[in-house]
Parts: C-alpha cells; structure tokens; sequence
C-alpha cells in the first residue's frame, strides 16, 4: 500500500513531553538501542549507518531512503514526492512522521533497535518523535562546512540496478564498462537542490527544541571519515569492547 498525503492521519496532536527541561531523558540504560544521526546532505550519514548496522545489528531507518523508495512508484502521490525531492524541498512533516511512526512500530526495530537517519529534522518531527513515546537515547550531529557537503554531493553517483552509492573520488565504482556507463546524479544532488537543502536543513535547526539540543553531541564531519566512524560508534557504544577508548 503507497501512502498518500490524504490518507495519513491528522487527528493526532503532536505535543512535546512534559515535565522539566532535562529529565525527559532517562539514565536507565534501554534494553535495545535507541539512535540519531542528524547532518547536512553529504556529511557522511549513509556511510556511518551501514557501518554501526553492519557491526550492531541495529535497524537502519533512513527518511532518504523510504521517501524515494514510494517517489518510484507512478501513482500521483509518487510523482509528486519525486518533484519535491528534486527541488530540495522538504516533504511534509505529516508523511514522514507517519513513515517513521510506522518503521518504529515494527517487530524488526522492536527486537533490535533503530537508529533514525536524519529525523528528526524539524521542530514538529523532534515534537512528533517524544509524543509517540520514541525517545533516543542518544543523538549525534555531524557538522562540516557547507562548500564541502556541496562537493560530496556532487561527486556521489548512483547505480540504478543495485542502489548502491559510489563517489568519483573518495569511493569510485568498479572498473565495469556496464557499472559505469548507467550510473546517473540524483536530483537531489544536483548543486543548487544541494544549496536549497542546506538552506533549508540551517533554518530548521535553528528552531530545533531545547529538550533535543541538550542531548545533541556534535562531532566533525570535515575530519577523514574513518576517524568520524570510530568516534561515533565509541559514543553510541562505550561498553562495546571494539570502540571503548
């Protein structure tokens, strides 16, 4: 079943928790993983996901990725998410809220845990995320300089086949004739959706609650990404023998 934007649900009032500022977050630890990667388009979140799902087995819940996996399809509502994600646009914070309420809900994430690929992104989302009773347990922001997540992007190519990712530079695809001549830019990584999304990203996380910032460890995303890896894999998993300093 597509989700469209009429039939998501809009009886439901998000409301930020309650209680003081600071004790919204519990110190016992959770009996699976509950995570945030948030970061500007090209700060490296794809790359660090798939590595702490490949070495936690927790579940990988990416907006990017369930938005485009339904902007294929050639419903109306299909073509016109692929028109907003080709603009740099953001999708209405109903659909992806409903999307992620969804994925969260799942056996899968129940038994091993989520880790949330850049949401919440807007102050509703993070309003959304605490009110459904998802709360993180820790979140991790990935901060670089606009001019370089612009150059990543525009670098990245895709393969249409196998959805994987390569960089021309920092991860160039296999020496295949075939590989390389279907590979193609997405739209959304095009320089100027690039620009239009950053834009966008800084002016929402401006606005982001203080509830969410508290908790917000900040890590940089200019430094070699391997360095970027280990960092955040020993902060999601201090006790875990391989990342513990």
């Amino acid at each position: 079943h597509i989700p469209t934007s009429q039939n998501f649900s809009t009886d439901m009032k998000y409301r930020p928790p309650s209680g003081p500022t600071g004790l919204v977050f519990s110190d016992e630890p959770s009996s699976v993983p509950k995570l945030v990667l948030l970061g500007g388009p090209g700060c490296g979140k794809g790359t660090i996901c798939r590595k702490i799902v490949e070495k936690c087995n927790v579940v990988h819940v990416s907006v990017g990725d369930l938005l485009r996996k339904i902007s294929v399809d050639e419903s109306e509502f299909g073509k016109e998410l692929r028109d907003i994600i080709a603009s740099g646009r953001l999708v209405p914070d109903e659909i992806v809220i409903e999307l992620i309420r969804r994925e969260l809900n799942s056996p899968k994430c129940r038994e091993k845990g989520w880790l949330l690929d850049n949401f919440p992104r807007t102050p509703d989302q993070a309003d959304a995320l605490f009110d459904m009773g998802f709360i993180p347990d820790k979140y991790v922001f990935i901060e670089a300089p606009d001019q370089v997540l612009i150059d990543r992007c525009s670098g990245r190519r895709l393969d249409p086949v196998t959805g994987e990712i390569y960089h021309i530079k920092f991860n160039p695809p296999p020496n295949d004739p075939d590989i390389r001549d279907r590979l193609v830019i997405r739209e959304d990584d095009r320089p100027d959706a690039v620009a239009r999304r950053l834009e966008i990203f800084a002016e929402c996380q401006e606005s982001m609650p203080d509830y969410l910032e508290e908790m917000k460890q900040v890590f940089n995303g200019d430094a070699p990404l391997e360095e970027v890896i280990d960092s955040v894999l020993t902060y999601f998993f201090p006790h875990a023998p391989l990342y513990a300093h």
